[in-house]
């Protein structure tokens, strides 16, 4: 695919990045970082390779790089910095390497790409699968599409044949018997590029017993108090992914919880930033094998 085919609106960005559209106007005009063509009425709209940069950023920044030094990054210099972040993540794993099974999906080759994948879940199982190999390689995948190194369409590619799987071995699950269900809601309120994650925290509850509401998609903050109106709950689970969720959101989930006397509030996939913010009711997790450790001291 030819980069400046696709037309991006600031709000594009915002749900790929997760940085709120008011924070990408204020680096664009601080530090540059973007500069984007107008259309006639003077709305911003930003191609592909503008798309990329501010993912590049947004990772950068999750993983503790400051935006006034990022911005300082020369685009060549820029690419690398992820890359080398990236492999520095990857060695935590030296029994797998991403690269080598990426290699068989970049034909869209559905069977072989999925003939790489199963001895893990045979070697493991489905859980530790996920979490220790499949996990890493959606995001390798997804910082090889941002440096360009895959396309758009094999990077989908990959993350659908993943939730493909992922769908399998939730529909093939057997009700946990003998014992009363606490009930577990969940709310995505900002990432789409996280929501494979999403769909194995459900799978994970649910093997563990739980009743589990699960709407899909995104909804605002609000509707966690008119899910608890119809059906209420013990435990909310929540994708805390989104750029600045820590300076917006935790407080309101806190209180939340507080009114409606919930148990525990999980949320999920959190950038590192927001590992300092604590309150009695939140439990913190940055990516799936951290959560199955959060839910399996759940009751």
């Amino acid at each position: 695919m030819e980069e400046g085919l696709n037309v991006f609106s600031i709000r594009d960005l915002e749900n790929f990045s997760g940085i709120k559209a008011h924070t990408i106007r204020i680096w664009e005009k601080r530090y540059r970082i973007l500069e984007p063509d107008r259309t006639d009425s003077n709305i911003r709209k930003y191609n592909e390779s503008e798309l990329k940069k501010i993912l590049n950023i947004s990772y950068l920044n999750r993983n503790g790089l400051k935006i006034s030094k990022i911005a300082k990054l020369a685009e060549d210099e820029l690419t690398q910095k992820v890359m080398t972040v990236s492999s520095s993540r990857d060695e935590n794993e030296k029994d797998f390497q991403p690269g080598e099974i990426l290699m068989s999906a970049i034909r869209f080759s559905e069977e072989q790409f999925k003939e790489a994948l199963m001895p893990y879940i045979k070697r493991r199982g489905f859980e530790q699968a996920y979490a220790l190999y499949f996990h890493p390689l959606l995001e390798r995948a997804r910082i090889l599409w941002q440096t360009g190194s895959l396309s758009r369409a094999q990077e989908q590619f990959i993350r659908n044949i993943i939730r493909q799987i992922i769908t399998v071995e939730d529909s093939v699950l057997k009700p946990v018997t003998g014992k009363s269900r606490s009930i577990v809601a969940m709310i995505n309120t900002s990432d789409n590029l996280t929501d494979n994650n999403f769909l194995f925290y459900k799978y994970a509850l649910k093997k563990r017993g739980f009743d589990v509401i699960f709407t899909g998609g995104i909804l605002p903050a609000s509707e966690v108090i008119e899910i608890y109106k119809i059906k209420s709950f013990e435990y909310l689970v929540v994708n805390s992914s989104s750029f600045d969720f820590a300076h917006k959101q935790i407080g309101y989930f806190n209180n939340i919880g507080k009114s409606l006397m919930i148990k525990k509030i999980i949320l999920t996939d959190s950038p590192s930033g927001n590992k300092k913010i604590h309150h009695d009711s939140l439990i913190i997790s940055s990516d799936p094998a951290g959560f199955l450790r959060c839910i399996d001291g759940l009751r």
